[in-house]
């Protein structure tokens, strides 16, 4: 999509923490001088964008800045309550410019990620379980398996997966999904809680695949669990039917799948394994002894990887 001046004269009044009442006293103008500057209706003059950028703390060449961009809508875009309009703002501007980037380096390097995973109409759970069964065939990992690296794994599948840095302009963020020119785009944060993010990330690929207006949440939901922790393999490792679990065994599946303990009980619950009075029981015990996960991290490497390579050859700086 094609910017405009007034479009970075917008972001750049908002990178700066500005209103516009606030730009108006330093550039001694009116606010409502401002907004027309900004949808384009007065022409900037050369010594009027002097005058902005030394406002906004940029320069002239950014304000004039135009090139065709990557369009997102942001339809998906997900922070904490009460997180304020600048600061989504500056989150999404980051987004934007790491997306934007993505593309650049693809097209560098003339590899043309296609979109391999298309949409699903998803009724009921089973059916969302049904789609994570399928989607494992398709990556060609057994049912009874862990998946192992699930960004490697999705990557490696033309999605782009981007993680934002936990910092004060995006401490608030939680995540964002869309489909970028036909790429499936999940942004999260870096990890805090690996397992967490983990989870996450199947639950955005639900989010992308899965079509339905009223249920979606628990579908893409039961998408990410039955995704990383098949109904087959937990009634491999724990049997149909138990009366007690020991805790140790929950720990060991949890090292092994990389799925959080209260997903595992959940699912333990879920498929009928123990009761919901034994699921109780479990998360009480991990809630007053303070247990956590062993630490994991899965790292998106692909962009990385392209740009170590552009600067090998000499094609980047």
């Amino acid at each position: 999509m094609k910017k405009t001046v007034g479009d970075n004269l917008k972001l750049y009044r908002m990178r700066s923490n500005l209103s516009m009442s606030a730009a108006g006293k330093i550039l001694n103008m009116s606010a409502p001088a401002i907004l027309k500057y900004e949808r384009n209706q007065i022409i900037a003059s050369l010594k009027r964008l002097e005058d902005f950028a030394l406002a906004y703390n940029t320069t002239i060449e950014d304000l004039l800045d135009v090139e065709d961009t990557i369009e997102l809508k942001f339809t998906n875009f997900k922070c904490k309550p009460n997180t304020s309009e600048i600061k989504k703002l500056k989150i999404k501007d980051l987004i934007i410019s790491k997306v934007d980037a993505y593309f650049n380096l693809l097209k560098l390097s003339e590899i043309t990620f296609q979109n391999k995973f298309g949409v699903h109409m998803v009724g009921t759970l089973k059916e969302a379980e049904s789609l994570a069964t399928k989607l494992r065939i398709f990556f060609t990992v057994p049912i009874k398996d862990p998946i192992s690296n699930l960004v490697y794994l999705l990557e490696n599948n033309n999605m782009m997966i981007i993680t934002i840095p936990r910092n004060d302009v995006a401490s608030d963020f939680i995540g964002f999904y869309e489909t970028v020119n036909n790429v499936p785009v999940i942004a999260v944060p870096e990890a805090e809680d690996s397992y967490e993010q983990r989870f996450s990330i199947a639950k955005y690929l639900g989010e992308l695949l899965i079509i339905n207006d009223y249920n979606k949440d628990a579908l893409t939901t039961q998408f990410a669990l039955s995704l990383l922790i098949p109904r087959e393999s937990i009634i491999e490792e724990f049997d149909e039917k138990r009366i007690r679990i020991s805790f140790r065994e929950i720990e060991i599946f949890s090292n092994n799948f990389r799925v959080s303990y209260k997903h595992i009980i959940r699912r333990l619950k879920e498929i009928g394994i123990i009761t919901s009075s034994n699921a109780k029981y479990l998360n009480i015990h991990i809630n007053k002894n303070n247990i956590k996960e062993n630490e994991y991290y899965e790292v998106p490497y692909f962009y990385e990887k392209l740009k170590a390579k552009l600067t090998a050859r000499g094609i980047i700086k």
